[in-house]
């Protein structure tokens, strides 16, 4: 490239060598330089700057958003539960309801229908949808009950359902266990008959407090059945616990008591589930009343 003279001044008065007019071109070039990248780096700031102010708007909104969302589904979350709760309040007291009617049931075939205890059904369905299950135990391994002053306890020792029937653990002793005040007797009235029918003569025993825990010795014999009637003497027999074996004296093994009916009845509707478990005796007992004799002159009317 050519310089001429004319492109600096006062050229004329004060001479400049190509040397000089190469380094002022050079010098002009760093000052374009420096002054173009300024501008470039102002602009550039701008641009960085607003880019940060946008981002900063963005994730503030993503956060606002998040934390909205998240109370919903809290919130939300709550109310289901809630509601699911209530639901299953309202389906579990059907349920309970349905499990009473299994319970109401057997009560029912088995007092006044006199149904056998192995002939009740085992489940049904009520109008609502709502359905009942059930299970029937006739035997106990111990029996417990305090027993009043003068009040008595009737124990069988049969299947009542089917009272000529041999046990198929044939009792043969029993276990008396009370707490009492250590003037009570215990009286103890036993009639035996057999698998044939044929009915024996009624026996009392009497165990007095000395004498607790009392054996009751019965027959050594397995066709024989027998109806037991404990009577409280003096004072009251509190927690009498009864229990049987199948040798005499308690010798043996422990054996079941057919007396006693236990009725687990499990109630459904829908996903709830509620159980109700009833125990009675298998056959209503004989008042207290046949425990005494009437004496009259006059002729006693049955209404």
């Amino acid at each position: 490239m050519k310089i001429s003279n004319n492109q600096f001044p006062n050229s004329s008065k004060f001479p400049i060598t190509n040397f000089q007019k190469l380094v002022w071109l050079l010098e002009i070039g760093i000052w374009k330089f420096i002054g173009y990248w300024k501008l470039e780096f102002g602009n550039w700031k701008k641009q960085k700057v607003f880019a940060c102010k946008s981002g900063s708007l963005l994730l503030m909104s993503i956060l606002i958003l998040s934390s909205i969302i998240t109370a919903a589904s809290t919130m939300g979350t709550i109310t289901l539960q809630n509601l699911r709760l209530g639901i299953a309040v309202d389906n579990g007291l059907v349920a309970l309801y349905a499990a009473e009617s299994g319970v109401e049931d057997a009560l029912y075939e088995i007092r006044k229908n006199e149904t056998a205890a192995a002939a009740l059904l085992a489940n049904g369905t009520l109008a609502n949808n709502a359905s009942w299950a059930r299970t029937i135990t006739t035997t106990t391994m111990s029996l417990g009950k305090t027993v009043p002053i003068n009040g008595s306890w009737e124990i069988n020792l049969y299947e009542p359902d089917t009272s000529l029937s041999p046990l198929s653990n044939p009792i043969k002793s029993l276990r008396l266990s009370w707490a009492g005040s250590g003037s009570e007797w215990a009286e103890v009235k036993i009639t035996p008959w057999t698998t044939a029918g044929s009915l024996g003569a009624p026996t009392t025993q009497l165990f007095s407090a000395a004498s607790n825990p009392a054996t009751v010795n019965l027959q050594d014999a397995t066709a024989v059945l027998y109806r037991i009637q404990i009577k409280a003497l003096y004072s009251a027999l509190n927690n009498l616990t009864v229990a049987a074996y199948n040798g005499l004296d308690l010798s043996g093994s422990p054996v079941p008591l057919p007396t006693q009916i236990t009725l687990l009845s499990t109630g459904m509707f829908q996903r709830a589930k509620q159980a109700v478990r009833a125990i009675m005796a298998h056959r209503a007992p004989l008042s207290d009343v046949f425990g005494y004799v009437l004496f009259t002159e006059e002729d006693l009317i049955k209404p």
